[in-house]
């Protein structure tokens, strides 16, 4: 699966970028693309990476965060804990808004979009470290702060020393920094003999996201400003959406994407994830590896078989659920992460006027139910973590989110059937949650009552709109669904 990846990366990075966050990187002059593939083609995939990229990450940390907050803290550090999950937290939605503007990168470009990631471990090159749900930890920890680092640190040389051999040892594999990947994508960008100024659509901004649409809210101020005695002066983090038409919007989203990851200037007014990570680390370092850490299953799953039918899944690459309230519950998380990717996915099909901001349209209740689902993975994740894997063990590990990757994340061609596939989801959803409240515990209960109802709600509004898209010509000529 990987090779379609890597045969084309080796051409062009073998020589001329040495993987790991200490090696020597860059070293020789910019390689031409790799045959097979134009400079427009070699941009698109560069970007379509760096979406998988992006969407692991903000995984991979949503999962830390919901680790966290275990009452095994001391009292007077629990508050500090708390404030370890809101960064954090806030971290995975800017890295949501990196996947956005990447999706706004593609849009301008006319290219495909990618809401696809990589679900087990893997060593491609420019992909930071193998996908792994852990809970929080100072070997995961140390592996974020060198994805996110700058190739200049500005640390004690002894702790970026420490750190990296740490992230090293964890991740299994050198490291490799995200910026890697910017820089790349800054150099193929940049080259007007690679990329013509025609090759950015202008007129793509209206189906791209905006600030306006899902930024609001998000400024700093308004989140993580808990007070924290380890993480002194922080400030809220920032979402990112950068609309682009033009080579120069191109080359500045990349940039600012960049910058809030790596913090090339320390000590400017909103910190880097680097940054933050890393006082989340001294924190850690201080209180004690895994104190206030829930003990979490690794990467777990709905899956109770492998490949093989017969044959376990490998404990050290996956967990399966086993306890049966556990499992349903991971499956309603998956079906609304499902729900979110599809929401997100499908906002980017559907324009509407600037100039109205008033009227609420189906591209602004998909973006607005795409926060919703947000709220939903957060609730049902803090449900799963009480919860544990096996249920003859009830003082084992406890039961993650499992941030399954659906069946398809690809849209139908015309707007009815896209429609319906909304439906379906809520039809899936219904299902899970009706077994839930008949065979679950109390805990949860008010929850799926008004998951239930709100659901509802949603889908007399979606089957208006596939009623509506029955009489509205697909655009590639194929009849009305």
């Amino acid at each position: 699966m990987r090779s379609r990846i890597t045969r084309h990366l080796g051409s062009v990075l073998a020589e001329r970028v040495a993987v790991g966050p200490s090696a020597a990187e860059e070293t020789i002059e910019p390689a031409v693309p790799p045959l097979e593939l134009s400079g427009r083609d070699y941009a698109i995939f560069l970007l379509r990476l760096a979406a998988e990229v992006e969407h692991g990450l903000m995984v991979q940390y949503l999962f830390a965060a919901y680790s966290l907050g275990a009452p095994d803290a001391p009292e007077d550090r629990q508050a500090d804990v708390r404030a370890w999950q809101e960064t954090i937290l806030g971290i995975a939605k800017e890295e949501m808004g990196h996947l956005v503007t990447v999706e706004n990168l593609l849009t301008a470009l006319t290219a495909p979009l990618n809401f696809n990631r990589e679900e087990f471990p893997h060593t491609t090159p420019l992909y930071p470290f193998g996908f792994k749900l852990q809970p929080a930890s100072l070997d995961s920890l140390a592996t974020y702060i060198c994805a996110e680092s700058p190739e200049e640190w500005e640390v004690p040389e002894d702790e970026e020393q420490d750190i990296k051999n740490r992230a090293d040892v964890a991740a299994g594999a050198p490291v490799n920094r995200v910026g890697l990947l910017y820089a790349e994508l800054m150099r193929v960008l940049s080259d007007e003999t690679t990329i013509s100024p025609d090759d950015f659509n202008d007129a793509s901004r209206a189906f791209q996201a905006s600030w306006h649409e899902w930024g609001r809210g998000y400024r700093q101020g308004q989140r993580g400003r808990e007070a924290m005695s380890s993480l002194p002066d922080l400030p809220a983090p920032e979402l990112l959406i950068i609309e682009v038409g033009t080579r120069a919007q191109a080359l500045n989203a990349i940039a600012q994407v960049g910058e809030q990851g790596e913090g090339l200037e320390p000590g400017t007014e909103n910190e880097s994830h680097f940054q933050r990570f890393l006082a989340i680390y001294r924190g850690m370092n201080e209180l004690g590896d895994h104190v206030g850490v829930r003990r979490l299953a690794t990467n777990p799953t709905t899956d109770l078989e492998g490949p093989d039918i017969g044959e376990p899944e490998d404990p050290n690459t996956t967990t399966p659920i086993v306890h049966e309230e556990a499992k349903l519950w991971a499956h309603l998380f998956n079906v609304r992460y499902r729900k979110l990717l599809v929401n997100l996915s499908h906002a980017f099909e559907l324009s509407d006027d600037p100039s109205d901001r008033a009227t609420l349209t189906p591209r602004g209740a998909l973006i607005h139910r795409t926060f919703s689902e947000m709220y939903n993975l957060r609730a049902i994740a803090g449900l799963l973590v009480e919860r544990p894997v096996n249920s003859g063990d009830p003082d084992g590990p406890r039961a993650g989110p499992p941030f399954q990757i659906p069946h398809t994340l690809m849209l139908p061609q015309d707007e009815g059937g896209r429609w319906r596939m909304h439906r379906d989801i809520l039809d899936a959803a219904a299902i899970v949650i009706e077994r839930l409240t008949s065979e679950g515990s109390a805990d949860g209960q008010d929850y799926l009552a008004a998951l239930g109802q709100a659901d509802e709600t949603e889908r007399g509004q979606i089957e208006l709109l596939i009623a509506g898209s029955a009489l509205t010509p697909s655009p590639n000529g194929a009849p009305p669904a």
